[in-house]
């Protein structure tokens, strides 16, 4: 009896033993089966881009443009260098968007691809705000982007902004800047406000001891406006002008440098009016 206990504890060990090989042997074959088959999904999809990649089906066939109004689309189509008819899976929009962007005019540009075979190029353009005047004429945009030089062509139908000179901004970009982003916010709220006489301007002369000097579009009349307070000037001035119109007083310039007291000038004797 002593015996038989002895031994019995041994061949359970034995068992054990057998069934801890049968589990790890079961999970070799799973792992080995999952590897297989992950083996056999990579080696079909390899072989279905392989297949897409040279299926005339995804060749760009159309490249559409939307967006142009100032640059014309052919513009666009030659810094696109889409070329032939490349696979569409292969395109590379990065670069493409990158060359477009390069173009003075263009702001933003975004490229799709729209299966199986076009390809859209949406270009937003910089927006003008002013035409600024240096030794040649150049475009700049709200966010005082000096972007592209006016051609022989164009149409000068924006305020221009004086005043300053190339070595003005080469000896001080940061103090030329200011006065820019100044006549800017300037023009915003007069857009804004869209105020008589001042709704609207032909030019932005920039001093900077002095302020903004501006000139009415269809009289002519010069406005000193200084350095701060615009919209209250604005509207001040707008007062003033219907006043003087109500007079049949002309006006050759109105000084309102100074919100508290804006004198006008005629041609012949001064009228102040003052604030009480």
């Amino acid at each position: 009896m002593s015996e038989g206990k002895f031994f019995r504890p041994e061949k359970k060990g034995d068992e054990r033993i057998g069934e801890r090989f049968q589990k790890i042997l079961k999970g070799a074959v799973r792992v080995a089966f999952h590897i297989l088959f992950l083996i056999l999904l990579f080696f079909a999809g390899h072989q279905l881009y392989v297949h897409l990649l040279e299926d005339s089906f995804f060749q760009v066939k159309e490249v559409e443009i939307k967006g142009c109004k100032k640059i014309p689309e052919k513009t666009i189509l030659s810094l696109a260098k889409i070329e032939g008819k490349p696979n569409l899976f292969t395109l590379p929009l990065k670069e493409i968007s990158v060359r477009v962007e390069a173009h003075p005019w263009v702001e933003h540009v975004r490229v799709r691809k729209i299966f199986p075979d076009r390809v859209l190029i949406h270009i937003e353009e910089r927006k003008p705000m002013a035409i600024l005047q240096l030794e040649e004429p150049f475009y700049i945009d709200s966010k005082g982007v000096i972007f592209s030089r006016v051609g022989d062509r164009d149409e000068y139908d924006f305020p221009f902004l004086t005043g300053l000179t190339r070595q003005m901004f080469n000896k001080d970009p940061s103090a030329a800047k200011h006065l820019i982003a100044r006549a800017l916010e300037f023009l915003r709220i007069v857009d804004q406000e869209k105020a008589r006489p001042l709704d609207g301007v032909s030019e932005i002369r920039m001093e900077k001891a002095f302020g903004i000097h501006c000139f009415t579009q269809a009289e002519g009349v010069e406005v000193k406006m200084g350095w701060d307070h615009f919209g209250e000037k604005l509207r001040r001035l707008s007062l003033i002008w219907s006043d003087l119109q109500k007079r049949g007083v002309s006006a050759g310039s109105i000084d309102c440098s100074d919100l508290k007291r804006m004198v006008v000038k005629k041609n012949s004797p001064q009228v102040k009016l003052e604030r009480r």
